[in-house]
């Protein structure tokens, strides 16, 4: 199972997430988060795989969250779930720590594939994102197994 942890400010799109992601035999939702603070605190107490990470959280933002996971929850992988899909939106996501970005108006199933490529180690950028926002140094082998 890959357990995952939901992290967004609105309370029907962590439901709706959840919705979503029970349809997955090999997925398990395991808790839920609306705050930055809340986020860090139920990835350190539940060390999940995955974290499913808005950018823009209220007390600390995504990026802060994901900068200090990195450090304190090196095993919990972070996808990020953003309505922004600027360059320095995405490159912050990854310098921060998170391994894939993904925009909101995107479908369900390529949320569904990050999850599992980032659980199989590998990063992850949106497929709609503009080709000159997905160019990151050192990210290009990643497009690649995406893409195919």
């Amino acid at each position: 199972m890959i357990r995952i942890v939901l992290a967004d400010d609105h309370h029907i799109i962590r439901k709706e997430l959840r919705a979503l992601l029970s349809y997955e035999t090999d997925f398990e939702v395991v808790g839920e988060a609306s705050t930055g603070s809340a986020a860090i605190e139920i990835a350190e107490q539940l060390k999940p795989d995955i974290l499913v990470l808005d950018i823009m959280m209220p007390e600390m933002n995504g990026l802060q969250v994901a900068a200090r996971l990195a450090v304190s929850c090196p095993y919990t992988r972070i996808v990020i779930l953003s309505m922004h899909n600027s360059k320095a939106y995405v490159h912050a996501a990854l310098h921060s720590g998170a391994k894939a970005y993904i925009l909101k108006d995107n479908t369900a199933d390529e949320l569904i594939s990050a999850i599992r490529q980032v659980h199989s180690g590998k990063c992850y950028l949106n497929s709609s994102l503009p080709e000159e926002i997905s160019q990151v140094p050192g990210r290009d082998e990643e497009r690649k197994d995406r893409d195919t």
